[in-house]
């Protein structure tokens, strides 16, 4: 069996994901990201995708600091922060690549308001501030 194909049917071991603008990577437990199967990071097999194993690390070619940003839904157990510092278009693409659904897209650009963080209905009321 090979390195990779072992290292994502570990729940305990550690991921470590980069983009290209980071010198060192983000650690998070795969049991952390696999809870979210729906989307690229939670989806073991397309995560494979990216991983490279001469630095034994998931690497995205992506938005500068974006994984930063992504990685905060695994984090806050679903939610996402919208402390959002790209423009509309960029963060729009970022979430499609990254396989969030279109509800929470729609959520966080939408046009008159920001959110402290994107919460699912039914788990707290979302706090909502004017631009």
């Amino acid at each position: 069996m090979m390195y990779e194909e072992n290292y994502y049917n570990q729940d305990s071991d550690l991921v470590k994901i980069n983009d290209s603008s980071q010198s060192n990577p983000i650690i998070i437990y795969a049991h952390q990201l696999n809870q979210y199967y729906h989307t690229l990071l939670g989806n073991p097999f397309e995560r494979l995708k990216y991983y490279d194993s001469s630095i034994e690390q998931y690497h995205f070619y992506r938005t500068p600091d974006i994984i930063n940003y992504i990685i905060t839904y695994y984090l806050y157990h679903g939610c996402l922060s919208t402390e959002i510092h790209y423009p509309v278009e960029i963060l729009y693409d970022e979430l499609v690549f990254f396989g969030f659904n279109i509800q929470i897209i729609y959520d966080i650009i939408s046009n008159c308001i920001t959110i402290d963080y994107y919460i699912p209905s039914g788990k707290l009321n979302i706090i909502l501030l004017q631009i």
